[in-house]
């Protein structure tokens, strides 16, 4: 398969001062995360508020560096560029940031926002109307301003930056996450008919499990940093293996248990909520290991031989 983006080991820890600012701990954002994204192969990346998931779309873009670990676009590392030496990247790759009320200018006109995200030897009118038609956008837009617009029509406008520059790679950040259900359905459709139009590959990050299964081919799924579950659309939805998977998928499936804290233990990360637990999960952290074929799991349920 043709490899557009990996990051390999990557760790990210955010230190987080209270609203004195004066006392300070330590946030593990992501934990040695690791993921590929071939062309062609749509990837969702799922999980709860906190999981890590906006950070790594930040960290594959080296919006935000990371700690240790690395970035490879066409199996170049670029972890170490400059952001001068990077632009050909972000040409190449880019994001749909999950709220268009941050994310858009409020005093650029949709045109100078378009403009900007297009390299100055190619930009054109008419690659400004085209990237305005194909989110479904009329073509005067380009004269209004992000005020003057709904939250949905803000959206389009973030999605027609993003394919503005004709990138082969878009990282979608909660695209749908500020939306009503309606407007949701509609930037979805759009979505899927920019990447079958376009040929574009969609990394999609959000919350909601069930939007990423008819999205995308492959899932990871994360929780508190950490990638917890890797498979298929079709072994995730039919046979998930995490227990926190299975709760994302389907709440009732498993019994839940009041959440527990535990300090200084170095075992599973899922271990306060998890109601299979042993031992082991208290003393070791589970390693993400292939179950059945590109199948992956982390957890100590499925290596039944340490649970003596």
């Amino acid at each position: 398969m043709e490899e557009i983006l990996r990051c390999e080991k990557i760790s990210k820890v955010f230190v987080v001062k209270d609203f004195l600012g004066i006392n300070r701990r330590k946030v593990t954002a992501l934990n040695n995360v690791s993921i590929r994204v071939n062309k062609g192969i749509d990837l969702g990346v799922v999980g709860e508020s906190g999981s890590g998931k906006t950070t790594l779309a930040k960290v594959l873009l080296l919006l935000v560096r990371p700690d240790s670990g690395s970035v490879y676009y066409r199996n170049n590392d670029i972890t170490g560029l400059g952001d001068s030496k990077l632009v050909f990247f972000r040409n190449k790759v880019r994001i749909i940031f999950q709220n268009p009320y941050k994310s858009l200018n409020p005093r650029s006109t949709i045109e100078k926002t378009l403009r900007e995200a297009i390299p100055s030897r190619r930009v054109n009118p008419e690659m400004i109307e085209t990237a305005l038609t194909q989110t479904g956008l009329p073509s005067d837009y380009k004269n209004r301003y992000p005020h003057q617009m709904s939250g949905g029509e803000r959206q389009r406008v973030a999605i027609a930056r993003a394919i503005a520059g004709n990138p082969e790679c878009v990282v979608a950040d909660e695209p749908t996450g500020n939306l009503d259900a309606t407007t949701e359905v509609n930037i979805l459709k759009l979505l899927d008919g920019l990447r079958k139009n376009l040929g574009l590959t969609f990394v999609f990050i959000t919350h909601n499990l069930k939007i990423v299964v008819d999205f995308c081919e492959r899932i990871v799924v994360m929780y508190q940093g950490n990638i917890v579950e890797e498979g298929s659309v079709e072994q995730i939805l039919k046979s998930p293996l995490h227990p926190y998977t299975k709760i994302l998928w389907n709440p009732s499936s498993i019994t839940s248990i009041r959440e527990e804290k535990y300090k200084d233990f170095d075992g599973c990360v899922f271990l306060a909520r998890c109601p299979y637990r042993k031992k082991i999960c208290f003393e070791h952290h589970p390693v993400l290991k292939e179950k059945e074929k590109k199948h992956l799991v982390s957890c100590f349920l499925y290596e039944q031989e340490k649970m003596v």
